[in-house]
């Protein structure tokens, strides 16, 4: 794969998307090199391929070192073409850990089906691994790539992954080595990693729990009392039996998290934004920041589903409670509901198809169809204007100043909207953004404790809460509305990287409109970070990500400012001041995107 013609410094790039596409017998490929990939192996997962695109990190004509870095991420990118299936990865929803976790393993899976057919693409890539591994890797993954390439894998890959062997334990590294074994078959990969998630997770809660003996017995007496130490609050007795397990999982979390604290004053600015998050970077626009947007650390950011952060029981109360808030708008739902119906009806059936093949006959054509038997192009087609080629996104500010009527409004508008388009077989992802904190959470812990360093970016937890994703009927997750009016939920909005996320997951949709609705009542706020950095961070930071967004025009996008304007922020963008509004300012966009 080291040819003399990738090497030139005449067309490196022309070189690279040749021999992309050669690898993948795809001559149509798109290629596109960003500036906002990281060069680097272990930030490369699935999202080097976006919608058939291979994405690859940026290289200059005459930097012959990062043609050589460059090459194998388009080896890796090939890899991915020809060996992952991007939606069986994509069916079970996971938090950031546990997906970037599956994303290792995936990626030293795809390489090994590489080396039945191309050997030079394995060697551009393990020689790639070499140059970006780092003195104290946690990657579990280099386990597996030892066990499948043996000695052909150089000198501190080997010494990382036998480092990381000794100090597991022999069942997870016999798991991890069983791998090996499933690499043909994707779905029996994913369990097997599964598998090995699970065993990390005993082995850790077992050392806690001894950990814990030492340190107290009475800890261990209550282990109800330790968890709601760590955030459970308002989970009622009668409930317990049905969320234990639950709950124990989420408290061994946040007791790992808060004894690694220490640990982690070394990390200062480096966190761990997933590719996943379309981590922020410079875009090549006017906006011209004194600083540019940094993230402090992320370890802590979530993705999480309504069901882990309260049990059952209560998210149907909650639910109840907002149906009752519902029934009093019944009217405006009522005639929401009907008018959209309407109006997708209406487009529906908009339109005729003249020199169809077939349909009904088109009489001016009569005269030429005698001259000429054989025509055939003398009919009237009907077409209906389908909806199947659409996923929407509807993204939902969670922030404390949407409390009362502006999230009650929010409920509303998903309900009708998800229900309604579900009928016209149009995709609908439900998202909602806030902070797991108020004025800063562990990271500014973190900071704090490293000596408060100037202008240290995003200083909160970020939640990520997924109502409905775009798999789920909405009857199934019709409950998690609720969730809305639990109280204590609404935090800060920090919007840009709430966008980034919701983008990031809309790019992996097969469809080809691609529609991003943002619910918000105004400006992002955090606290923490605008107190701590120079300038209004949030703010700029927002309008730099809906620019890069609204420059690309993969995705649509529109504001919806629930009592406040958006105009400030989005290009395209609705306000809508009262209930009354919500129906028939709603319902013209909606209508109007589609």
């Amino acid at each position: 794969m080291k040819s003399k013609n990738l090497q030139t410094k005449e067309n490196p790039k022309e070189n690279l998307i040749a021999t992309l596409r050669a690898i993948v017998v795809d001559q149509s490929l798109q290629v596109e090199f960003l500036d906002d990939v990281k060069n680097n192996f272990f930030g490369w997962d699935q999202n080097l391929i976006i919608e058939e695109k291979a994405i690859l990190p940026q290289i200059s004509n005459d930097e012959s070192l990062q043609i050589e870095d460059a090459r194998a991420s388009a080896d890796l990118a090939a890899s991915y073409l020809l060996f992952h299936n991007f939606e069986l990865h994509q069916q079970k929803t996971r938090n950031l850990e546990e997906q970037n976790f599956f994303n290792d393993f995936e990626k030293i899976r795809v390489i090994a089906q590489m080396r039945h057919s191309y050997l030079g693409v394995v060697k551009n890539i393990l020689e790639k691994v070499e140059s970006d591994i780092f003195s104290g890797s946690t990657n579990l993954s280099l386990i597996l790539l030892r066990e499948i390439f043996g000695e052909k894998i150089l000198l501190r890959t080997q010494n990382a992954a036998q480092d990381l062997q000794r100090s597991l334990d022999k069942k997870i590294v016999a798991e991890i080595k069983n791998l090996a074994q499933k690499i043909e078959n994707q779905n029996e990969f994913e369990s097997g990693v599964e598998k090995v998630l699970e065993l990390l997770r005993n082995d850790q809660n077992s050392e806690e729990e001894k950990e814990d003996e030492e340190k107290s017995d009475a800890k261990n007496d209550n282990k109800k009392n330790e968890l709601n130490s760590f955030g459970q609050e308002n989970i009622e007795a009668e409930n317990e039996n049905n969320s234990a397990q639950n709950d124990i999982e989420e408290g061994a979390k946040q007791i790992e998290e808060e004894q690694k604290i220490s640990d982690l004053k070394s990390d200062d600015q480096k966190g761990n934004v997933s590719v996943k998050l379309d981590a922020p970077t410079d875009f090549e626009d006017k906006i011209e920041y004194k600083n540019a947007y940094k993230i402090y650390n992320s370890k802590f950011d979530e993705v999480i589903f309504p069901t882990k952060l309260i049990n059952k029981n209560e998210l149907q109360l909650l639910r109840d409670q907002l149906d009752l808030k519902l029934a009093k708008l019944k009217t405006i739902s009522r005639k929401m509901s009907l008018k959209l119906k309407r109006k997708l009806l209406s487009k529906r059936n908009s339109y005729l198809e003249f020199d169809a093949s077939r349909g009904i006959l088109d009489r001016k054509k009569l005269v030429r169809m005698v001259i000429d038997p054989m025509m055939e192009d003398v009919w009237i087609s009907n077409k209906t204007h389908e909806y199947q080629d659409t996923a929407l996104t509807i993204l939902i500010d969670n922030s404390g100043s949407m409390r009362g009527s502006p999230i009650v409004m929010s409920a509303l508008a998903c309900e009708i909207i998800a229900e309604i388009l579900e009928k016209y077989s149009v995709k609908t992802e439900i998202i909602g953004f806030t902070t797991a904190d108020w004025k800063g959470g562990r990271p500014r812990k973190l900071w704090e404790s490293s000596g408060r360093t100037r202008n240290p970016g995003r200083l909160n937890e970020l939640r990520h809460i997924i109502y409905k994703h775009f798999n789920q009927k909405f009857k199934k997750s019709r409950i998690n509305l609720g969730l809305m009016l639990k109280e204590g939920l609404l935090k800060e909005n920090i919007d840009g990287e709430a966008l980034l996320f919701a983008r990031a997951r809309l790019m992996q949709q097969s469809e080809k409109r691609k529609i991003l609705m943002v619910i918000s009542d105004g400006t992002p706020v955090d606290d923490s970070t605008a107190s701590a950095n120079d300038g209004d961070i949030l703010a700029e930071h927002l309008r730099h990500v809906i620019n890069k967004i609204e420059k690309q025009t993969q995705i649509e996008i529109v504001g919806v400012g629930i009592g406040h304007t958006t105009e400030e922020f989005y290009r395209n963008s609705i306000t809508i001041r009262s209930l009354e509004e919500l129906g028939d300012v709603m319902i013209e966009k909606i209508t109007d995107l589609l």
